[in-house]
């Protein structure tokens, strides 16, 4: 009865191919409304993309706060020259 029943909501609410799209396009912030609802139903009834839903979070809270450690805002005029001549050694100019 129960996996009857699970079948049926996953076809009427969102099947969880479509559900894994929505997670990560929700993540990427491009989620209608309607969608998000969708997407909070099969969650409340999946426990498979329940689990995948936290840990696509989890790696986007992890991959931000990389982002923010290595961002730099400048760079020196030192910084750019050693650059450029790593480039030139590298393409044997």
């Amino acid at each position: 009865m129960n996996a009857t029943l699970n079948k049926w909501i996953h076809l009427l609410i969102l099947p969880c191919s479509k559900a894994t799209l929505l997670i990560e396009r929700e993540t990427a912030g491009e989620l209608s409304f309607v969608k998000r609802i969708r997407l909070s139903l099969h969650l409340y009834f999946c426990k498979w993309c329940r689990a995948y839903y936290r840990k696509v979070k989890q790696l986007d809270r992890i991959l931000r706060n990389k982002r923010k450690e290595y961002t730099k805002e400048s760079f020196h005029t030192d910084e750019i020259q050693l650059f450029k001549e790593n480039i030139k050694k590298k393409m044997h100019f």
